[in-house]
């Protein structure tokens, strides 16, 4: 390498951004290329002189980047007593008053939204009906208009009512020194200003109202504690007496629909008398509904069935139903064996022996199914002789309820 090729590489000013990469190190600039305070070539020192007389430059080593020795070199990117942003064109809001009018308008509905949708929620909560198909879909739809509505409000008053801009600090070792702790706290009061709370009565009242409505959704749960005990509520069904057994379809079952061996799932269909005194069927298919009347039915062969005492008139021609809810944990009990007459339970394998009252015989299970008594209507169709059953269905726990 040449002595020229020597020169060419290490001219430059120090206040160059072309410069050498030692010279950035030895003499902080500024982006815009003008020495930095405090350094060597702000004071006018010897290496100004000679970088502006275009003096020979002499190359050195530079020190590791462990040596603490070395004084830390920076490039400054703002004075401390500066604020340095980049201010985007301004949006439409900021010169078109209609435009930001608009705008106002825009977050305001956002928060009335959210206010709508929080109030919607807690009324739901109290008053709706829980077991109602529209309760949880229309509480989930709320709590969304709830949180939505502050969501899209807040982003769309950042995007059409604050400045845009991006702001550049410097990053400082722990405690800030007490001109950009000054600095700091004048940014913070303009970024107050630049919100418009102080001036935008419209925002800041909705904001207000959706903030405080949306605390309430802290205290429900907590109200939730306080709601009435199911009580007697669980030791009843949708049997009642005269209704009909109907298939998951609505079809009614009818004597000799099931043969020897056979099972079918069934639910109760409640008689309504209309107004010229005809009676009307109703089937209790919802969700709410099958929940608690699951009932298996099931024809045992001639002589199979050994009654327990009191309920020798219980079956009917070799039928037998008992509920289909396990009453171990609720779950359904639909697995029938022919051979041996045992009902099986899927999810925990409780088994019931069908011939002795569906009496708990395997797994955790203590308590026997209960037994619906039945009968035969004038149309040959199936029906709850006495109505409910006379016993509560289910975990053993809701007799404690």
């Amino acid at each position: 390498m040449s002595k020229q090729d020597d020169d060419s590489a290490g001219s430059g000013s120090p206040g160059d951004a072309g410069g050498s990469i030692f010279d950035r190190a030895k003499q902080p600039v500024k982006p815009s290329g003008e020495p930095a305070p405090g350094s060597d070539v702000s004071a006018g020192g010897p290496e100004l002189r000679q970088g502006h007389d275009d003096g020979p430059e002499r190359l050195g080593t530079p020190p590791h980047q462990t040596d603490s020795t070395r004084a830390q070199s920076t490039v400054l990117l703002v004075e401390p007593h500066e604020r340095a942003v980049d201010v985007s064109p301004a949006h439409a809001a900021e010169i078109d008053r209609r435009a930001q009018r608009r705008a106002e308008r825009l977050v305001a509905f956002w928060f009335v939204v959210s206010i709508v949708g929080t109030v919607g929620f807690v009324v739901t909560n109290f008053v709706g009906d829980k077991h109602a198909e529209y309760y949880t879909p229309f509480m989930g739809v709320a709590l969304a208009l709830a949180m939505g509505g502050i969501g899209f409000g807040v982003i769309l008053w950042a995007k059409q009512l604050m400045p845009h801009e991006e702001a550049v600090q410097e990053r400082h070792p722990f405690r800030s020194a007490d001109e950009e702790i000054a600095a700091t706290e004048e940014t913070v009061a303009l970024g107050y200003a630049d919100t418009g709370l102080a001036r935008r009565p419209l925002v800041r009242r909705t904001l207000l109202g959706a903030g405080t409505v949306l605390g309430a959704l802290l205290v429900v749960p907590l109200l939730n504690l306080t709601n009435r005990k199911p009580g007697k509520q669980l030791d009843h069904t949708h049997w009642v007496k005269g209704a009909r057994l109907v298939t998951g379809e609505g079809t009614p079952v009818k004597i000799g629909d099931i043969a020897i061996g056979g099972i079918e799932t069934v639910f109760p269909a409640v008689p309504v008398t209309e107004a010229d005194g005809t009676v009307r069927y109703e089937p209790q298919l919802t969700m709410h509904e099958k929940a608690d009347s699951a009932t298996v039915l099931i024809r045992l062969g001639p002589d199979e069935n050994r009654p327990r005492p009191g309920r020798e008139n219980w079956a009917y021609d070799g039928h037998v139903a008992y509920s289909k809810i396990c009453t171990h944990a609720g779950c359904p009990v639909s697995l029938y064996e022919t051979q041996t007459h045992h009902l099986l339970c899927p999810c925990h394998q409780s088994v019931f022996d069908v011939l002795d009252g569906c009496r708990a015989i395997f797994g955790p299970a203590s308590r026997s199914l209960p037994q619906l008594a039945l009968g035969v209507d004038e149309d040959g169709y199936f029906i709850a002789r006495d109505g409910d059953y006379t016993e509560p269905v289910g975990p053993a726990f809701w007799e404690r309820s």
